[in-house]
This record gives structure tokens, sequence and C-alpha cells, in this order.
């Protein structure tokens, strides 16, 4: 990571946080954005080259931050689309207005925010080349599907016992759908820009202690296996450090119970492959 240049967004707290952190201490040079003011006390640690506080769903504050950091840093190598938020949603409860209203401001920052982040970043990278992740969910490639994972040796997984589907809850409706619509851009990007030397892939987890985790959590404990945001971080710069050839266009996971480790190529990612080198 020396030396390499690197926007996070959602980097105030949290696993963006983490993702930042591993980068400088790795070598990189690192610019975060949040809409949480408090990520502008970054700018003036070691390693940090540019914070601002932006909202990922605004196409000009986007634009600002990606520009700004370019200028900063003298260029961009790497993309971390890290900012998200969730809802629960109950379609069978929620009123019209209030399920409109969620999904604009899901949609906002989980899809439109990794497009225009993405799509912000990209010119600055044609040239050199570089890696964008797009931090997704278990709930897209689970332990279960689409290749189901012997679990012999992760006992304590909750789905240790019968396989698990590829979804969330009935409550997270306009959660997934948006982070579905990441593997969409991931899969495209992959292939479109393979040519240009930019890898693409997104990468998830299951329980991890973050702020937005444990506000979901509530009062519950926390799940076996559940893992720390830093150990996962760990795992998203093993996948930055494959380099130029590593694998594109995979849906990279960790989940609770099952250890914080690099996983093999999967089938999203080897299905890239073939269709690349056509």
């Amino acid at each position: 990571m020396k030396g390499r240049r690197a926007i996070v967004t959602g980097g105030a707290n949290g696993f963006g946080l983490a993702v930042a952190e591993a980068l400088v201490a790795a070598g990189a040079h690192v610019s975060v954005c949040d809409i949480d003011e408090a990520v502008l006390h970054l700018a003036s640690l070691p390693g940090f080259a540019h914070a601002t506080v932006a909202d990922v769903g605004d196409a000009e504050q986007v634009k600002d931050f990606v520009d700004s950091a370019a200028t900063a840093m003298g260029g961009i190598d790497i993309v971390v689309s890290n900012a998200g938020i969730v809802r629960p949603t109950q379609p069978t409860k929620d009123s019209f207005d209030k399920g409109v209203a969620d999904f604009d401001d899901v949609i906002a920052v989980n899809l439109r925010g990794v497009y225009l982040t993405g799509r912000a970043a990209i010119p600055h990278m044609l040239v050199g080349g570089g890696d964008i992740v797009n931090v997704t969910t278990d709930h897209i490639h689970t332990c279960g599907w689409p290749e189901h994972l012997d679990h012999a040796d992760f006992p304590e997984c909750p789905w240790h016992d019968v396989q698990r589907p590829p979804m969330g809850s009935k409550n997270f409706d306009i959660y997934d759908a948006s982070k579905w619509g990441i593997k969409g851009i991931t899969n495209a990007w992959a292939r479109a820009l393979a040519p240009n030397r930019i890898r693409v892939n997104s990468f998830g987890m299951g329980a991890t202690v973050t702020p937005m985790f444990l506000k979901v959590l509530g009062d519950r404990p926390l799940p076996p296996g559940t893992m720390q945001a830093p150990e996962v971080a760990a795992v998203l710069l093993q996948l930055l450090a494959e380099g130029p050839d590593g694998r594109t266009g995979d849906d990279v996971q960790v989940w609770a119970g099952h250890g914080a480790v690099l996983p093999p190529v999967g089938l999203e990612g080897r299905l890239a492959a073939i269709d690349i080198s056509r």
C-alpha cells in the first residue's frame, strides 16, 4: 500500500474509519468524507491528506470531494465506497409515505452514492489503474449461496446446520435492494474497466461491531462469531494487495463465525475472469 492514494467514503467511524486507518498504517495516503463532522479531525493526522463533510448522495458534493482528494494526493489509486445507511422496513406495516421516504434515503446513500463516487473517481484512474471496492453486505453473498460452504470448521456460524438463503430478512427490502444494485454496478464496471487495469470488487461482511450494526442490534446480545472492524478491514487490505493481476468482478465476503480471512476467488470472480478474457 505504500505510496498509494486512496479515498474512503463514510470514514468518520465504524468500518470506514477502520479501513482508512489500516490504509494509513500500511503506508497509503488517504482522503475521507462523511456527513459526520467528526471526520474533519482526521485531516490533521499523519497519513491523511484530505477530509471533508460530504453527502455521497449529492452529485456536486461527491465530485468536489473526489476532485479535491485527487488534487491533495496527486491522483487516486484506490476507491473504497463504504458510506451506507440501513432502515428496517416492513412492507405490511409501514405507511406509503414512510416507504417512499425510506426508499429515497437508503437508495441515495447506498446505491447512488457508490455510483457517483465511482463515476467521479474513474477519470482520475484511467491512466494509472487501481482498485475500486464497493462495500455491500453478506445478504447478497451468503455462506450458502451461490456456493454452499461446508460448515464442519465453523460451528459458530448461525447457519451451520441449514443452507443460508441469499437475502437479509423480511425487514430489509430496501436495504437489500440497494446492495444488490451495487452488485450490478460492480459487475459491469469490472468488465468495462479491465482494459485500464482497474479492478472492481464488492466487499461485504457479516456481523461486525460498528455503530450502525449496534444500532440495528439494539438491546440484543452480539451474535456468536461477531467480528471487529479492524480485523475485517485487514481482509479488505489483503484484497487490495492482490495487485493488478488479482481478482476482479468478485463478491468478496467474510461471515460471522467463519473468521476474518480473505476467501478464494468466488463464482462471480471466476465468471468475470472468463468473460473478460473472451
